[in-house]
């Protein structure tokens, strides 16, 4: 009875493997949890349990990733969830846990080049539209087409909606602008490096 057992979860870590973009380790704690919310091995685990699941897993930690599972769980016909279909959710929280961790490192990078040319760290205050286009200039040596880069907008001074707006707008090198400020900022160094320097060494990093 232990062997065929045995057996019959060896067949389950496979066919998780084969459906989904899982680890051995994720795949041993999904298995645990289950194991441990359907111990009669019934194959099925009620929703408000799922919850449980997802929170022991650490998928569950702010008022977003928590309005995301209560989406996804609904697309889930019934009270219980089977294995397949909990690993399936955890694999869209997890790939959303990591959208928003990707979204507030990007958002952190434009608070710190904000703050270097003049804005606040709360996102209040604004930049001189000179001074982006002298550091473009003769910082970053970056070749932009200043006209297409600046676009419609026509005051002297940007806040910070508008100064995202601006390098989301202009291309990889100015991002990269974005990203070497930012990058000055958290290892407490002056802004005197040129772009072409900034390249090498991301290349260098990479």
């Amino acid at each position: 009875m232990k062997r065929k057992t045995l057996l019959l979860e060896a067949d389950i870590i496979q066919q998780i493997k084969s459906a989904f973009n899982l680890n051995q380790l994720e795949i041993t704690e999904l298995m645990t949890q289950a194991k441990r919310y359907d111990p009669k091995g019934t194959g099925f685990i009620s929703k408000n349990e799922v919850d449980d699941i997802m929170r022991e897993l650490k998928l569950l930690t702010n008022e977003k990733m928590i309005a995301k599972f209560k989406e996804e769980l609904k697309t889930y016909e019934g009270k219980q969830l089977e294995l397949k279909q909990i690993c399936d959710l955890y694999c869209k929280l997890k790939n959303y846990q990591q959208q928003l961790e990707d979204e507030e490192t990007i958002t952190q990078e434009y608070i710190d080049a904000f703050v270097a040319l003049g804005g606040q760290p709360d996102r209040s205050g604004y930049v001189q539209k000179q001074t982006i286009i002298d550091i473009i200039q003769k910082e970053f040596e970056l070749k932009i087409d200043l006209e297409s880069f600046l676009g419609d907008f026509q005051g002297d001074k940007l806040e910070f909606d508008d100064f995202c707006q601006l390098f989301e707008n202009a291309g990889e090198d100015a991002k990269s602008f974005i990203t070497s400020f930012s990058q000055a900022k958290r290892n407490n160094t002056d802004f005197t490096v040129r772009f072409k320097d900034f390249e090498k060494w991301e290349k260098t990093a990479m």
